[in-house]
């Protein structure tokens, strides 16, 4: 049975730092993971158990677009892993929902990061709906950001980096002009696609928004129908004229490998993708290609009448209320926030922490995205703390757009329903 908070509070008699730490015998852990770098966490897990003889911790392997929905089910019936890997904007829906252990006394009695839960980046999007019970801990931090190919702007005649959204499209025609594919992206429309983040992307640097404060302690919409329905006919100019890659509405994650060959390959003028996917392009570029120079710059992402503006994004931890392994469960989530984890095992991702992040700069390839990290990134905040789920948005959003897409609605007709959609949620 699941250990209550009360019953937590009497049981946590001694500090359960990670080094150095003695724990319960046989305690076996299980960490769900829902990224591709396994060997390098296993590797971390694998040092973890050195440090602390008696617990093992297997890893169970999940897809990133089921993650949330299979850890409520489990929830439900009392299953589910001790430790599970999650978005930032999941984490007060799983807690609200009872997935996800109140983590306030852990925090209190036994820390978490470098210098304590204060510095972690994002903590609101961990909270509750009283923004005192704290359900998870940001992890891992990014945002997004631009390639673009160097080599295919020169043949191309683009003589600058694109800064408006309208500056891509006609830099992605001339790529097209010369055989190359302008814009990659994907278009697909299902429940964890990429289309949300490149419309909010759009939007917000116009001004819009889905959710907004009213300043009164309520929420309401930020964004008029013509303004979604001008968003969806951007992106599905691409579509129409064959600007971005083959097949891109069988796609749905930024990182399918059909659009990083692309770009590896050197047959795509630019994407837009999280930082540790542009970390996976160059590592893979400079592999096939020892010794040569890089043929891509980072930039922000486009804009409209506003600034680039993307989401500051990352992966949050919570422990499983199910769990029956609270304070070993709570070792693994110090394990995992700690700087000699993402020194030495979790290298491709950034810690969620203002103290981490400054000892793990960006690389010289990477400027565009420290720029955009530093200058044009911003909260969830009222998608996050409002009453309308962002995962339900999020789906809707893909079912809105994939309609339009595929010419089952006029834009206008997916755009009033969008709104409709998050109206009836407010």
């Amino acid at each position: 049975m699941p250990m209550t908070i009360r019953g937590l509070a009497l049981a946590a008699m001694a500090t359960t730092c990670f080094y150095g730490s003695v724990a319960a015998a046989d305690t076996e852990l299980t960490f769900r993971y829902a990224y591709d770098n396994v060997d390098e966490i296993q590797a971390g897990l694998d040092r973890f158990e050195e440090l602390n003889p008696g617990i093992t911790v297997t890893m169970e392997r999940v897809a990133f677009k089921d993650a949330r929905d299979q850890l409520i089910r489990e929830g439900a019936a009392g299953a589910g892993p001790d430790v599970a890997h999650l978005a930032f904007v999941w984490i007060k829906d799983l807690g609200t929902a009872g997935a996800c252990m109140p983590l306030n006394e852990l925090i209190e009695e036994h820390g978490i990061g470098e210098n304590g839960f204060q510095d972690f980046i994002a903590t609101d999007l961990v909270l509750g709906d009283d923004e005192e019970t704290i359900y998870g801990v940001p992890f891992a931090t990014d945002t997004w950001g631009m390639i673009y190919n160097t080599e295919i702007m020169k043949e191309a005649g683009i003589e600058k980096v694109p800064e408006t959204w309208e500056e891509l499209l006609e830099a992605s025609r001339k790529a097209k002009a010369i055989g190359k594919i302008g814009f990659g992206f994907a278009a697909g429309t299902s429940a964890a696609n990429t289309i949300w983040f490149l419309a909010n992307f759009n939007w917000w640097s116009d001004g819009g928004t889905l959710v907004e404060s009213d300043g009164a302690g309520g929420y309401r919409l930020g964004i008029s129908a013509d303004q979604v329905a001008s968003v969806i006919d951007y992106y599905k100019t691409y579509l129409d004229e064959d600007l971005t890659v083959p097949g891109a509405l069988a796609m749905d994650a930024w990182n399918d490998p059909t659009i990083l060959e692309q770009m590896i390959a050197g047959d795509m003028f630019a994407t837009s993708v999280p930082v540790f996917t542009a970390v996976q392009i160059f590592d893979q570029w400079r592999e096939r290609n020892p010794e040569k120079e890089l043929p891509f710059t980072t930039a922000m992402t486009p804009h409209g009448s506003g600034k680039p503006t993307t989401h500051l994004g990352g992966q949050s931890l919570c422990v499983n209320a199910n769990t029956d392994y609270p304070e070993e469960s709570w070792k693994l989530m110090q394990w995992l926030n700690s700087w000699e984890f993402f020194e030495n095992y979790n290298t491709g991702y950034y810690p969620a922490q203002q103290a981490l992040l400054v000892k793990k700069p960006f690389p010289a390839e990477m400027t565009g995205f420290q720029k955009q990290f530093s200058e044009g990134a911003r909260s969830w905040g009222p998608y996050a703390r409002g009453p309308a789920a962002i995962g339900a948005m999020w789906n809707q959003t893909s079912r809105s757009f994939g309609a339009a897409f595929i010419g089952e609605k006029t834009s206008k007709e997916a755009a009033d329903e969008l709104l409709a959609f998050v109206q009836g949620l407010l």
